[in-house]
């Protein structure tokens, strides 16, 4: 949508000289009750108060985007992509709000990922300082932005996503010190209105212990990994009070987790004496652990991330499963803000598209999250390039480090499980021409029908975070996965009607395996690339190798007990051995007690899922997670048939193994809730199983020799197969 056709009339607006949190008034006249309502965009983030009253409880809006056109000349590898352009917009009623007469709204804005001029990681990321546009629609008449909106710097001294908040309440303005607003030019850009959750307070922690005092530092701990903001109190005026933030301690001294990208997470205060509570306005950050000064007190902690409420389900006898499951949603959920589902919270803070399309899927089935993806979707669309096709690492693009498949493959792996899980379409319909195009930058970028490199001086990741240094190819890896893109290309083309596209689809799969089998595959070790990190099984599932192969694969990790993959690798291992019959084998990978595997970070204290197996860098990143949807797909068995999409018609083929004897999981989808229960007398190995399906659905059971079609609930006994 054009600029005239959001805010018809407005202006955009800036504070001139204002480098972080400026502060926008705008005096009008209005009579109590009246119908009207707020269209307003402030970037990065804002919030904004009506007559003293804060208008509506969102935080981190408007959702980051791909904003406008930046140079990008700085960033730490070349890009000269041609992309896309969108920013989001928000609405809200202010009926409630309006008095007779006189009324004030004030806008603050803060920096988000629109300003972001001190990290450095990824080079110049910055679109701009921040700025604003809004327009009232009332029945009184309308009133917008424009030069007789009062403005000032404000009181921050710092205002960052990354560093942390300076807020320097002695500063605080006074509205004599306000000045008009500067109009500027608007920003080029498609304007659409949010219908992403926002973030949100979604519960408080107060029970907070203090665990040391040292150096006049008061360290507490807050019990959980988790995520958003620190809230103080301190009564005395001209205190300068802060808050620091870490996964980690060392005893009772402070090792704040410092990354060299991106320094240490800071919160500052110069308090007056008035404020109740001192808080982060703009930001949130990861941690177990904060230290506060000792001249202020920590009240509770705010835990903020997007509204996704968890529509899944899922217990069992089996403690390691039951803690794999809470701990990938309470990961997925500490990654999800401002309509970005992010690596980390706390050092990159990006939407990287690997991480995101391998987490998708498990996200969509166990969280009310279709809005929140239908809005990633296009962040991924806009940060591919119009002329190669190229996808970007993140989505918003802000630089990071990835590969052409694993990363940019989100293009058609993210469209594609959107479609299976919510039956939408025009997704695949939408997305099926901009997937051709990465299809053809994917052949630009080969040799020999093997995907071998992405950009010039830029990045080329296969797979990621082996427990081992990375063996395996790159090329190998990549060249897989669009094998595998090509095949859900040919279900999506007889989907929506582009039948004729798939014989060509199939002779470019059937050249690339042909490619794939001459470089990789050694008849000698029976194996691709000598099976190192899982190599095997991601040709395996494309429907190479034979079952010499396959047998070795078997063998490797029934003897391993343990992972030895990548992010990649380990959720296609573990789903394959689901789907050639090994799932005694890939659950007791899921709930193996080794050393790399989940239980070891569970026995290690972990609340959230980490970034490598072994715990040495970030704490809280979902990717490993992606598993966690063979909970409700496999053991459970909720799928669908071949070919069908949005749960209408659903197979309940569980996956009964020795080590769990109860199990009990639901999951909501487009047509309502579908649950399976079962509980397996381990001595008669009676299994009695307690199944419901929407009303409406085609449902059928299938376990061993049983098939039942039946419809809503179902109870059935059966007896376990040896």
């Amino acid at each position: 949508m054009k600029q005239n056709e959001m805010f018809s009339g407005a202006v955009w607006i800036d504070c001139p000289g204002a480098e972080f949190a400026p502060v926008f008034i705008k005096d009008f006249d209005a009579v109590a009750g009246e119908k009207a309502e707020i269209t307003v965009c402030g970037l990065g983030w804002f919030d904004m108060y009506l007559n003293g009253e804060r208008v509506g409880d969102d935080l981190l809006v408007p959702c980051a985007s791909n904003y406008t056109r930046r140079d990008m000349s700085g960033w730490s590898y070349p890009l000269y992509d041609e992309m896309g352009f969108r920013t989001y917009c928000m609405k809200y009623e202010l009926s409630s709000f309006l008095k007779d007469g006189s009324n004030k709204l004030v806008i603050t804005l803060g920096t988000g990922y629109y300003h972001q001029n001190m990290r450095d990681a990824e080079g110049n990321v910055d679109y701009g300082t921040p700025k604003l546009c809004f327009v009232i629609r009332k029945e009184s008449g309308e009133v917008v932005s424009d030069s007789s909106v009062l403005c000032h710097p404000g009181y921050f001294k710092r205002c960052n996503l990354y560093y942390g908040e300076f807020q320097d309440f002695s500063a605080f303005p006074e509205e004599k010190d306000f000045s008009p607003a500067r109009v500027i030019e608007t920003p080029e850009t498609e304007f659409e209105c949010q219908t992403a959750p926002a973030d949100k307070v979604i519960e408080t922690i107060t029970d907070i212990k203090k665990i040391g005092r040292k150096d006049g530092f008061v360290l507490y701990d807050i019990g959980i990994n988790t995520v958003g903001r620190a809230v103080l109190e301190c009564n005395a005026p001209g205190e300068h009070i802060s808050v620091d933030y870490a996964e980690e301690i060392g005893g009772c001294d402070w090792y704040g987790i410092h990354f060299s990208d991106c320094g240490m997470y800071r919160d500052e205060y110069i308090t007056d004496g008035k404020q109740k509570e001192y808080k982060t306005r703009f930001g949130w950050q990861g941690f177990r652990y904060i230290r506060v000064s000792d001249n202020a007190r920590s009240v509770r902690v705010d835990v903020i991330h997007s509204d996704c409420k968890v529509t899944s389900r899922f217990d069992s006898d089996n403690e390691n499963l039951n803690w794999l499951y809470h701990t990938f949603i309470h990961t997925q959920l500490c990654n999800m803000h401002s309509g970005v589902p992010s690596d980390c919270p706390h050092r990159e803070r990006l939407g990287y598209t690997g991480d995101g399309q391998l987490c998708a899927e498990s996200a969509m089935l166990m969280l009310d999250s279709r809005e929140f993806y239908r809005k990633w979707l296009y962040d991924i669309s806009d940060c591919q390039c119009k002329v190669s096709g190229h996808v970007q690492h993140t989505a918003p693009a802000m630089g990071g480090g990835g590969g052409p498949c694993g990363w940019g493959g989100a293009i058609v792996e993210v469209p594609y499980r959107y479609w299976k899980i919510y039956g939408d379409k025009s997704v695949l319909e939408e997305f099926y021409p901009k997937m051709l195009a990465f299809f053809r930058y994917l052949d630009s970028r080969s040799e020999n029908y093997l995907v071998c490199r992405e950009e010039e001086g830029g990045w080329c990741l296969g797979d990621w975070l082996p427990p081992t240094p990375i063996q395996i190819s790159e090329t190998y890896v990549n060249t897989c996965l669009y094998v595998r893109f090509l095949m859900q290309a040919c279900e999506i083309a007889r989907v929506i009607g582009r039948g004729s596209d798939i014989p060509a689809f199939e002779e470019k799969i059937g050249k690339i395996k042909n490619a794939i089998n001459c470089a990789y595959f050694s008849f000698q070790q029976r194996s691709y690339c000598g099976d190192i990190n899982g190599a095997s099984c991601l040709a395996l599932d494309i429907g190479l190798g034979n079952e010499k192969v396959r047998d070795r694969v078997v063998s490797k990790y029934g003897s391993l007990r343990q992972y030895d993959t990548g992010i990649i690798a380990t959720d296609v291992l573990t789903r394959y051995l689901f789907d050639i019959g090994e799932g005694q084998l890939a659950f007791d990978l899921m709930t193996g007690d080794g050393s790399v595997s989940f239980a070891h970070m569970k026995k290690s204290g972990a609340t959230t899922l980490w970034e490598n197996w072994n715990g040495e860098s970030s704490r809280n990143h979902p990717m490993f997670g992606a598993v966690t949807k063979l909970i409700f797909t496999k053991l459970l068995g909720i799928a669908q048939p071949e070919g069908e999409s949005g749960f209408k018609k659903i197979i309940i083929s569980p996956c009964l193994v020795e080590g769990m004897n109860r199990a009990s999981g639901s999951i909501e989808t487009t047509g309502g809730r579908i649950s399976v229960s079962y509980i397996k007398d381990p001595d008669t190995g009676a299994v009695s199983f307690d199944i419901e399906t929407p009303a409406g659905s085609e449902s059928e059971f299938v376990y061993g020799d049983v098939r039942r079609s039946f419809s809503g609930k179902l109870n059935i006994e059966v007896q376990v197969m040896k």
